[in-house]
């Protein structure tokens, strides 16, 4: 889930997801609302097998690694 200190200010002052850029940002809530339209995620990365399945998850994985050290 995310969280509002999950953001940070862009240089140019956009509030993205911390490790993202704006466009990373915008594309991963674009892919968030179509998978939620498809029922649940699957419960294993390797059954991760639509494009936009795999493609947010990749964008999460890369907000989650960069977000990591301010834990």
């Amino acid at each position: 889930m995310i969280k509002d200190d999950d953001y940070e200010l862009d240089p140019c002052g956009n509030s993205v997801l911390i490790g993202l850029s704006a466009a990373e940002t915008a594309e991963f809530f674009r892919l968030d609302e179509i998978i939620s339209k498809s029922g649940p995620p699957p419960l294993d990365a390797g059954e991760w097998v639509r494009a936009e399945d795999r493609r947010w998850l990749e964008l999460y994985e890369k907000h989650e690694s960069a977000r990591r050290p301010f834990l």
